[in-house]
């Protein structure tokens, strides 16, 4: 099977699972929105900001790091895999010990405090089970990520309704969310054991080696989270509960959705780390541009979409309380698309060995951000938060782009670009000018104007059938 095939095949597997687990995230999303009050969403959404937030501190990239590690030569992978899954364990276990006295310096209510310490779990499931999916990145096996993804959903799901139909507290509900990302991280454990042997293993070789590699990228992940999870954090201390359950209702949307591209760009990294330290920066350049083609054909219609459809699929999803949250979501899904487009340069940073060029923008958008989170939020809200996170994400897209472009000297062609972008302009125009239909109808019939008008064009790039 050709390198392509093996890519698309992969990318079908996550596409699927991903297709079904978002679905059911958003289903999970809106009992949970339907359930709690904007008052009490904007307490979950501040606990899971903390969480992530000061999680930060222990993450050290090293998903994106071990996956380059053990993609190359003369590796051996069980053992290297081994010893990063466990400084992984011992660094959760330390901010697990820590994180109650951090917690003291807060003025959150007491229900938030324990909501925090109980979603501790969730970041300890999350970050073991990344180190793990990067084995299965390398050896593109991404269906067995996918399944353990969807279990974990699936398990969420059943656990919400069961939460909603018996009337949880709102810790309790924070306990199911904790449960289910067990089960996803044991699932995956599981997968993992087939094809290698997993134990706890203290290497101090392999250690450095890998902090050598993933320092840079450890400074980059706590910048990027400081302006990417900033803004709940000051706004749950300058406004009140009920702003921050509204952002967090369009903010959701966005989280659910950039899971798709980092997972596409987990199987792609290895090729392009492999094709760039064999020197064949043509091979580097075609699958970069091939990786380009093929975000934007589901990128550009995604936001085009979403802009017009905005004030409906809060309403759908969020229910009565949180109509603002509409106007969110139009700037939000912005942001996302960057995100979509931008991942495949900061993903190819780590390829081309430029991580540690990359601090000195992602601290300057981190300011920046900072800045104008303190600022603008405590007088324009949530509104203010969302402007200050697109253009975050702009400057460390263009960025990574320009460091990118600079160390591999490959061409990006915009020509697919233009075409999906006008795609999408007539079907956010077609949308717009159809009659109030439920989103059932207008989704598909916007997809049909969309799919109709790029096959028209030939917007369709031949590098995704190559």
């Amino acid at each position: 099977m050709s390198l392509t095939r093996s890519i698309a095949k992969n990318t079908a597997y996550l596409t699927i699972g991903k297709i079904i687990s978002t679905v059911l995230g958003v289903i999970t999303v809106a009992l949970l929105l339907r359930y709690l009050s904007p008052d009490d969403y904007g307490r979950y959404t501040t606990a899971i900001a903390f969480v992530l937030l000061l999680g930060t501190v222990t993450d050290f990239g090293l998903n994106l790091t071990t996956t380059q590690d053990i993609s190359l030569p003369n590796t051996d992978t069980a053992k290297t895999l081994s010893s990063v899954f466990t400084f992984r364990l011992l660094a959760n276990i330390v901010l697990a010990a820590l994180l109650p006295f951090i917690l003291n310096w807060f003025p959150y209510e007491p229900v938030v405090k324990q909501a925090i310490l109980i979603l501790t779990v969730l970041f300890f499931s999350t970050t073991l089970f990344q180190v793990l999916a990067s084995y299965f990145q390398s050896t593109l096996e991404a269906g067995k990520v996918a399944v353990a993804d969807l279990s974990g959903k699936i398990a969420l799901f059943v656990l919400t309704v069961l939460a909603v139909a018996w009337r949880f507290s709102f810790n309790e509900i924070m306990l199911t969310i904790s449960l289910s990302a067990l089960l996803q991280l044991w699932l995956l454990i599981h997968f993992l054991n087939k094809k290698i042997t997993l134990k706890l293993s203290i290497d101090w070789a392999i250690w450095k080696r890998i902090m050598a590699k993933t320092w840079p990228i450890a400074v980059s992940v706590v910048l990027t989270t400081i302006y990417f999870k900033g803004d709940t954090l000051v706004m749950s201390l300058t406004r009140s509960y009920e702003d921050v359950g509204i952002y967090g209702a369009a903010y959701k949307i966005l989280e659910v959705l950039i899971s798709l591209p980092i997972l596409f760009m987990g199987l792609v990294l290895p090729q392009l780390a492999r094709s760039f330290g064999e020197g064949d920066k043509q091979k580097f350049g075609r699958l970069l541009q091939k990786a380009w083609d093929g975000l934007c054909l589901f990128t550009l219609p995604m936001i085009a979409g979403t802009i017009v459809l905005a004030k409906p699929i809060i309403a759908l999803i969020a229910g009565p309380g949180y109509e603002s949250a509409a106007g969110v979501l139009q700037i939000l899904i912005v942001a996302t698309g960057i995100i979509f487009l931008g991942s495949l340069f900061t993903h190819a940073i780590v390829a081309v060995n430029e991580q540690k060029s990359m601090i000195i923008y992602y601290l300057i958008a981190a300011i920046v951000a900072v800045a104008l989170y303190i600022k603008f939020i405590p007088i324009y809200s949530y509104y203010a938060a969302a402007i200050t996170t697109v253009i975050a994400e702009l400057l460390i897209s263009l960025a990574a782009f320009y460091k990118v472009r600079k160390k591999a000297a490959f061409k990006l062609s915009l020509a697919s670009f233009g075409k999906t972008l006008t795609a999408s302009i007539f079907m956010a125009a077609a949308i717009y000018y159809l009659p109030a239909w439920p989103l059932a109808i207008l989704i598909p019939a916007g997809a049909a104007v969309y799919a109709l008008v790029a096959w028209f064009i030939k917007a369709w790039p031949h590098s995704i059938h190559s």
